[in-house]
């Protein structure tokens, strides 16, 4: 009980001196996405449209991607991924923590299935930019500055790092091939 206060404690003060923009997340490791996910592709996002939700109370946007990659689990040749925020006329909601999209941009994305769309396990931390670099293709993580990540324990949990595209896909099937493919539902 005392851990469970002082763990509370800790998290609250580290959110009340957290700077107005910034969002606070439990750090999930690999396993954890791809248990909350339901497959994991590499794609290039083809569109993107915000649009209000049906009580135009808060705006959505939703990106095509085409998969170029299955990396783990089944998703069709493209998938619709839908997350918070995006700007519709004047109106702009900025959603610190959750992914955003390009037209154009390659990515790697955790994916967990809502129906026929998709979200990003994880907020931003299912969400990696594939980038060109002259040793090769790098997998960048998305999450902004002041997003904050904490273990479940209260600790700050370090920020995901860039690392090689490759790297990255044979780690996600060694993790998926680790328990027998039961990591991706």
């Amino acid at each position: 009980m005392r851990n469970r206060l002082l763990v509370g404690l800790a998290v609250a003060l580290a959110a009340i001196a957290l700077p107005a923009t910034a969002s606070t997340f439990i750090a999930m490791d690999q396993n954890e996405l791809l248990t909350a996910s339901s497959a994991v592709v590499q794609g290039k996002v083809l569109d993107v449209r915000s649009f209000w939700n049906e009580d135009n109370t808060i705006i959505v946007t939703e990106a095509r991607v085409e998969v170029a990659e299955l990396v783990a689990g089944a998703a069709p040749a493209v998938v619709t991924v839908k997350t918070f925020g995006g700007e519709v006329g004047d109106y702009r909601i900025e959603a610190h923590g959750f992914p955003t999209f390009a037209a154009g941009e390659q990515v790697l994305l955790y994916l967990e299935q809502d129906g026929r769309d998709y979200r990003v396990a994880g907020y931003r931390q299912g969400q990696y930019r594939v980038v060109d670099t002259p040793k090769g293709k790098v997998a960048k993580p998305t999450l902004e500055e002041g997003v904050r990540l904490f273990t479940k324990t209260g600790q700050l949990a370090p920020r995901p790092a860039t690392v090689e595209l490759d790297v990255l896909k044979n780690n996600i099937r060694s993790a998926r091939d680790l328990v027998g493919g039961q990591a991706i539902r």
